[in-house]
C-alpha cells in the first residue's frame, strides 16, 4: 500500500476557504482516507510461500487543482494539492501450512512524505512522518493454481507532527482499523483479474474532536500478460471509494454527513525482473467525485525477496 494526501487544519482552512465562499468542513475530515486508494492493484492475494519475506516499496505523486462538494461541483477559489509519499511494507509467511493449504502472513508498512497546499490566501508546506500500517495477521488459501485469496486485520497508527493549526499536515492523527479481502484470479494464462475490498473504520482525532466516517474501497486490476513476453503485463487498475456512515464532530452530525466517494482508473505496466521481483508503473485519474479533492496520482512500485 501507499500514503495518500493528509490532513488539511480546519482552523486555517476554514478562513482561507471562508475567503473564497467554499465549505471549511469535509468528508472523513478534509477529504482524505488513511487508506491509500488504488494501492493494492498488484497481485494483492498473493503472498510470500511459507518461510519466506518479502520486501515492497511504494512512490507517489498525486496532485489535484479542484476540490468537490457533496454535489460534485467545484468549489469556487484556488485549490492546489501536491503530495510527495513514500512507504515500505514486509511481509513475512509464518512456515507453517494447514492440510487444506492455509497460510498466515504478517505484515507492516511506514510511510511518510511531503504535502503541499496552496488555497490562494494562504499557502503550506509539511514533511514527516504518515502513519505505521500492522497487519498481525494474513489467512492466505489458494482454491486452485489460478484463484488465490487472503484475508486480514489491520490497524493504522498515526506518526508525525500534527497540528491543528497548520494548513497542512502530513499526518492524520486518526487511527483506524481496516478489514482487508483480496482475490487473484488467473483464468488463463495470459489474463489476470485481481480485487481488493477495504472495509476503513475510524476513530476520532482527539485534536479536534472530529470522527471521520467509516469508508468502503475496492481496488482493482484487470490485466494481459503476454505469452510470448510473459515478463511483462499491461491493464487497466484503480478503485471505487464510498463512505457509509457520517463525518461526526463534538457528538453531532457535519452537514449532510460529507461523505466522500471517488473512482480512480487509469493504465498500469508491470515487469518482471525475475522470481518474485518486479517493477510496476501506474497512473491514476480520479473522477465522481463528491467531498474531496480531485486529482491524478503517478505511482512506482517494486517487489523484491529477503
Amino acid at each position: 500500500m501507499m500514503p495518500k494526501p493528509r490532513t488539511l487544519s480546519r482552523n486555517l482552512l476554514a478562513f482561507a476557504i471562508s475567503m473564497t465562499a467554499a465549505t471549511s468542513l469535509q468528508a472523513v475530515e478534509n477529504g482524505v482516507t488513511n487508506w491509500p486508494n488504488g494501492v493494492n492493484t498488484v497481485l494483492p492475494a498473493i503472498m510470500p510461500e511459507p518461510g519466506e519475506t518479502q520486501f515492497y516499496g511504494y512512490t507517489v505523486f498525486y496532485s489535484a487543482d479542484s476540490y468537490k462538494d457533496t454535489n460534485g461541483d467545484t468549489t469556487p477559489g484556488k485549490f492546489e494539492l501536491d503530495v510527495f509519499a513514500q512507504a515500505f511494507r514486509l511481509n513475512h509467511t509464518w512456515d507453517h501450512q494447514t492440510d487444506s493449504g492455509i497460510t498466515f502472513t504478517s505484515g507492516a508498512i511506514l510511510s511518510g512524505g511531503r504535502n503541499s497546499l496552496d488555497v490562494g490566501v494562504a499557502d503550506d508546506s509539511e514533511t514527516g512522518l504518515n502513519q505505521i500500517y500492522v497487519t498481525p495477521l494474513y489467512v492466505n488459501w489458494s482454491a486452485s493454481e489460478a484463484l488465490h485469496f487472503s484475508t486480514g486485520f489491520s490497524g493504522f497508527i498515526p506518526l508525525g507532527d500534527y497540528d491543528r493549526n497548520n494548513l497542512i499536515n502530513t499526518t492524520s492523527n486518526t487511527a483506524s482499523y481496516v478489514q482487508e479481502f483480496n482475490m487473484t484470479w488467473f483464468p488463463n494464462r495470459e489474463w489476470e483479474l485481481s480485487l481488493s475490498p477495504t472495509f476503513t473504520f475510524n476513530f476520532k482525532n482527539d485534536d479536534t474532536d472530529y470522527e471521520s466516517g467509516d469508508v468502503f474501497n475496492v481496488d482493482y486490476f484487470a490485466g494481459y500478460r503476454p505469452a510470448s513476453a510473459p515478463q511483462w503485463q499491461v491493464g487497466i487498475a484503480g478503485h471505487y471509494t464510498r463512505q457509509f456512515s457520517d463525518d461526526k464532530q463534538n457528538g453531532q452530525t457535519v452537514g449532510d454527513g460529507n461523505r466522500l466517494q471517488k473512482l480512480g482508473i487509469g493504465p498500469q505496466v508491470f515487469y518482471g525482473l525475475g522470481p518474485r521481483t518486479a517493477i510496476v508503473f501506474k497512473y491514476l485519474h480520479e473522477t465522481e467525485v463528491r467531498n474531496g479533492s480531485e486529482g491524478r496520482s503517478f505511482w512506482f512500485q517494486f517487489a523484491m525477496p529477503l
